[in-house]
């Protein structure tokens, strides 16, 4: 019965958006529902826990990165050092092997403004259950350690906003394997 809630919510939102009923629009919107809830409205493979504060904190410090980035940015293009030029790739080793941990550190690193996330890699042959490593250019690199410490921190940020499912990795590992 559940299954069902989903298609047919869709189907009265395609015909309230065409505005009247009738045979054609009846088919077509069995239609496009049944293809919806085929292709986008499957179970997730894995649960994840959202933690509301976790993630407060976390949304907080990525803004306020957001603006301290962007004005270190404006200020390098403005008044270019060698020191604020130098650039570099360094590789930073999560703690964490989840993939949806590392998709989002990786993302947060790629939206401030000055760094870029370029690969995301699994030890190994893409073994999914230890951590991986994120390979990160950086703008104005000058402490390597620090940098690392302050994408480790953000990762703990991440884990204290989201608890990934431990199955994921599981999972994902047992697929690669077959």
């Amino acid at each position: 019965m559940r299954r069902l809630v989903a298609p047919v919510l869709l189907l009265a939102a395609w015909l309230a958006l065409w505005g009247e009923i009738s045979v054609v629009n009846v088919v077509t919107g069995v239609a496009a529902a049944v293809i919806v809830s085929s292709f986008y409205l499957r179970a997730p493979r894995g649960r994840h826990r959202i933690h509301p504060i976790g993630l407060v904190r976390l949304l907080a410090v990525f803004v306020w990165r957001l603006v301290t980035s962007s004005a270190t940015v404006v200020r390098t293009v403005l008044a270019p050092t060698p020191a604020r030029l130098r650039s570099g790739v360094i590789a930073i080793p999560l703690s964490d092997p989840s993939p949806l941990v590392a998709a989002i550190v990786a993302d947060a690193i790629s939206l401030t403004p000055g760094t870029l996330t370029l690969e995301v890699r699994y030890p190994g042959n893409d073994d999914r259950s230890r951590p991986p490593s994120l390979y990160v250019h950086v703008l104005g690199l000058a402490a390597v350690d620090e940098l690392r410490d302050d994408v480790r921190g953000l990762e703990r940020l991440v884990l204290s906003a989201i608890t990934p499912d431990r199955t994921e990795t599981a999972t994902t590992t047992e697929e690669a394997s077959a």
